[in-house]
This record gives C-alpha cells, sequence and structure tokens, in this order.
C-alpha cells in the first residue's frame, strides 16, 4: 500500500506545480549573481605578470604547441567576471 501511496502523492504533487505554474501572475524575473572577489592591485599586478610568463592561450577547442590551457581558462575567467559585474546593482 506504501508504493501505491507514494505513487499517487508524486502525481498530486506534479499536478499541483503544474497548476500553480499556469496560474502564476507574471512578474519581472528575478536575477541573482554571484558577488565579484575583490583583488588588490599588488595581487592584480602579480597574477598579470604570471600569465604572461604562461605564454599565448590557447584556443577553446584544443592544443597548440606553445599555447597555455591555463591562459586561456583565466582570459574566459575573467569575461566571465566582466558578464557577472554587468548584472551587479550600482
Amino acid at each position: 500500500m506504501t508504493a501505491g501511496f507514494s505513487a499517487i502523492s508524486g502525481v498530486a504533487g506534479v499536478g499541483s506545480a503544474y497548476f500553480d505554474y499556469k496560474t502564476m501572475e507574471k512578474t519581472e524575473p528575478v536575477v541573482v549573481s554571484p558577488d565579484v572577489v575583490s583583488y588588490s592591485e599588488m595581487v592584480q599586478t602579480h597574477a598579470a605578470d604570471e600569465l604572461e610568463r604562461l605564454g599565448q592561450p590557447c584556443p577553446r577547442d584544443s592544443v597548440l604547441a606553445d599555447c597555455s590551457a591555463i591562459a586561456r581558462m583565466i582570459v574566459d575567467y575573467g569575461k566571465m567576471r566582466d558578464q557577472v559585474r554587468v548584472l551587479q546593482p550600482d
């Protein structure tokens, strides 16, 4: 009886969730973004020096001679930080 009861409860839960979705008022979406960590100028300068020593970043889809996969990831991380920063309230 427990298995049958669980299945019925599961279906009822899905049905009510669908009903709630269909009857929900249309509102502005809420955008939640993570905080962007700040680094001191000294740490940023040191990181830039290290990044320069890594060499040119690799393409995103392959590895070539004398390229750095870590440099590619760091460049992409910087772009992601810029995108998140745009979402932050002023």
